[in-house]
C-alpha cells in the first residue's frame, strides 16, 4: 500500500476566496483526493493538508502531482507577490510511504 501526504501554505492575494488543492496520479484527469480552505483576507498563510492511501497496484514507476489554485482571483504558495512568507522556511511537502501489509 501507498500513503501519500501533502502539506502546503496557501496565501490569498484576493481577499476572501476559496483555495483549492488536489493530488493527481500520472495522466489521470480526476484527483485522487482534494481539499479546500476558505480564506478570510489577504496575505494570511492557510495551511492545507491532503492524505490518500491506496494499493500500490504495480511495480512500474508512477508520478504523483500536487496542483493548487484559487477558485477565483489570485493565490500564492508560501509567499506573496513581493516576498516569501516566514523567511522562506515554509515548504511544500509531498511524502509517499510504502506500507508492507
Amino acid at each position: 500500500r501507498l500513503r501519500i501526504e501533502a502539506t502546503m501554505g496557501m496565501v490569498s492575494g484576493s481577499g476572501a476566496i476559496d483555495l483549492v488543492a488536489g493530488l493527481f496520479q500520472d495522466s489521470t484527469a480526476n484527483a485522487l483526493t482534494a481539499n479546500v480552505i476558505s480564506s478570510t483576507g489577504n496575505f494570511y498563510v492557510y495551511p492545507l493538508s491532503l492524505s490518500h492511501e491506496m494499493a500500490a497496484g504495480t511495480t512500474s514507476s508512477t508520478t504523483f502531482k500536487l496542483r493548487a489554485g484559487p477558485a477565483s482571483g489570485t493565490m500564492y504558495v508560501n509567499g506573496k507577490s513581493t516576498t516569501r512568507m516566514l523567511g522562506g522556511v515554509s515548504a511544500v511537502r509531498l511524502r509517499i510511504t510504502e506500507i508492507k501489509v
